[in-house]
């Protein structure tokens, strides 16, 4: 976890400060990355509660609309696509315990990664070579100082990439459920 650097610590803020610390900037450039594939997942999601048109994979799994990704696209927020998702599954009569998985642990697991992402990859951030040699230091917008060292980079990662599996897992039983269920045309 992030902890607190002292307000009177005289940092360094150059330009391209990341770069300062390499391997830190690798790890933000990977949760950047598994965040736009779990954004990618949200999208294969919601296509796939849309589906009719386009066949989906090689899983026989129900077809996916193309509409859908254009629709989904179009939402920026993470929120907003959430509750797309959310509603989209509910007008289709997605089984209960389906519905029930999607808003008790899919969606707050989708936001937990988004913000992690957001803390680490839209910051300000400085160094300081003598104190925190192996750091990134965060300067939050009240004046706040907060170190992160690899482990925190590694955690946020972690969190993404759950979240993107459970949304692969998701789609998986949603899938599954569709196929039974018989479809318009």
């Amino acid at each position: 976890m992030a902890h607190q650097v002292p307000d009177n610590l005289a940092l360094e803020l150059p330009r391209k400060v990341i770069l300062r610390r390499p391997e830190l900037a690798k790890l933000m450039s990977v949760v950047a990355s598994e965040c736009a594939g779990l954004e990618a997942d949200l999208t294969w999601l919601y296509a796939t509660l849309l589906g009719k048109y386009l066949p989906h994979n090689q899983r026989n799994g129900p077809p996916i609309h193309p509409i859908g990704f254009q629709i989904f696209n179009a939402v920026e927020s993470t929120n907003k696509r959430l509750q797309l998702i959310e509603s989209l599954a509910g007008t289709l009569a997605i089984k209960t315990p389906l519905l029930r998985e999607l808003k008790r642990d899919i969606s707050p697991l989708v936001k937990d990664a988004f913000k992690k992402r957001n803390t680490l990859v839209h910051a300000y951030w400085a160094v300081h070579e003598d104190r925190y040699p192996d750091a990134l230091i965060k300067i939050s917008p009240d004046g706040g100082l907060l170190a992160y060292a690899a482990s925190d980079f590694n955690q946020a990662i972690d969190v993404i990439v759950q979240a993107s599996c459970a949304i692969q897992k998701f789609e998986d039983k949603v899938r599954k459920h569709l196929r039974w269920k018989k479809r318009p045309r």
